[in-house]
């Protein structure tokens, strides 16, 4: 077998393309694929732990209020009117970042929170 010695220690094509794809993918994972923000609220690799838990609970709080908004409208067309109270148990019923109760309105059956920043869900 004179023919299967290599001459020196090298890389051949094949480990070199293998070890340029595995960092490839480290770099992907830690940069993301954009590698900067895409827009407002997007996570990137800039985020911290603190800032997703942050958008996180933001993202929970919309959801929440998204489901009562449901309960409601369908109290609405099975009733043809609003709940006059509307008190949902916790976890559902208050904000997840401050603990505050959403404030319902039983006159337009609007639901909100009053949490600073999540004025817009």
């Amino acid at each position: 077998m004179e023919g299967t010695v290599r001459a020196g220690r090298g890389f051949v094509l094949v480990e070199l393309l293998i070890v340029v794809a595995i960092i490839a993918l480290l770099a992907v994972g830690y940069y993301g694929l954009s590698g900067k923000g895409d827009g407002e609220g997007t996570l990137n690799a800039k985020t911290t732990p603190g800032q997703a838990m942050e958008r996180g609970k933001l993202v929970e709080c919309a959801a929440n209020l998204k489901n009562l908004r449901g309960e409601i409208e369908m109290f609405q067309i099975d009733n043809d009117r609003y709940p006059e109270k509307f008190n949902p148990a916790p976890p559902l019923g208050v904000c997840p970042v401050s603990g505050k109760p959403y404030v319902y309105n039983p006159q337009t059956g609007q639901i909100r929170c009053t949490t600073p920043g999540h004025e817009q869900l």
